[in-house]
């Protein structure tokens, strides 16, 4: 089974498809689903989802079956109707990327479905995370600062303070580097723009809107080109195998991250100078544009 979308996912099929009522178009995104990951549905998979009429989810697979003809048939013996073999999925929404998501939220808590379409799924599990204490008031402060472009008083703890400390800030962003989340802003009290960990703010207020002239964040704004290669010192063999685990082309993976985050980046795929020490066969990965990537901390 493929999809009708491309990497980027920019869609084909439904390309036009313009006035279909939403709460209809979200109902042919879960037919399109369930036919591509559990290979089946019935009317009464949509009539218990989304709590419809009989007669509304056999229009609803009628609609489908115009939409993308030749996607399913019906089963009379099971009265499902069943994916083919030329099945061709039509929703971005069912893509595998979006289906390991569904899989992973089950995962880390199982009693919230976040709305996914999910019906069978593989028994699944996922190591357990250290999870960083958010206070959901200060969390709704940094967000109404974003949204109205203002400022806010904070009390903001660190290594170096760990009492904490006032000093405001005017947020633009919320960052999340794979393990927490921080609030990207610029620091009245340093003068420049940092991140900030949610966790570490003990307490936020409103500052209204700030009378300082406040330069653009240069470093958010500017996107790096980062070249990652399999680690020169495994083997051919060894290169090819992690050349093949990342569908690297002409064995390299091209990215692009905002220079704030590319720190983050670097740790993540083992790459910053304190990790350099370890095994090829530990490492795997090495930055083919290391120096120039590696130019910009200096800047």
């Amino acid at each position: 089974m493929t999809d009708k979308f491309n990497s980027s996912g920019n869609q084909s099929i439904l390309k036009g498809r313009q006035g279909a009522r939403w709460g209809q178009e979200r109902r042919l995104e879960f037919i399109d689903y369930r036919l591509k990951w559990d290979g089946q549905i019935n009317r009464s998979n949509l009539t218990d989802f989304f709590g419809i009429s009989v007669p509304q989810a056999s229009l609803d697979l009628s609609e489908y079956a115009k939409l993308a003809p030749g996607n399913m048939e019906y089963d009379t013996s099971a009265r499902v109707y069943r994916s083919t073999s030329d099945f061709l999925s039509v929703f971005s929404t069912s893509s595998l990327e979006r289906y390991l998501d569904d899989l992973l939220r089950v995962a880390v808590e199982s009693e919230v479905q976040y709305g996914s379409f999910l019906g069978w799924y593989s028994p699944v599990a996922a190591v357990p995370r250290l999870l960083r204490r958010l206070d959901t008031d200060i969390v709704g402060e940094i967000l109404r600062a974003i949204r109205e472009n203002g400022s806010v008083w904070v009390t903001y703890q660190s290594m170096g303070d760990p009492e904490g400390s006032k000093r405001k800030l005017t947020p633009h962003a919320l960052v999340h580097d794979g393990f927490r989340w921080h609030a990207r802003a610029y620091c009245h009290k340093r003068k420049e723009f940092r991140d900030f960990l949610l966790s570490r703010i003990i307490h936020a207020e409103s500052a209204g809107q700030t009378k300082e002239q406040i330069d653009i964040d240069i470093e958010w704004n500017t996107m790096v080109e980062v070249i990652i290669i399999a680690h020169p010192a495994l083997s051919p063999a060894q290169r090819r195998l992690i050349e093949n685990d990342y569908a690297m082309e002409n064995g390299e993976l091209h990215m692009e991250c905002r220079k704030a985050l590319l720190h983050y980046l670097l740790f993540q795929l083992n790459l910053t100078d304190a990790q350099a020490t370890q095994a090829p066969e530990a490492l795997q990965l090495a930055l083919k544009n290391r120096d120039d990537v590696y130019a910009l901390f200096q800047q």
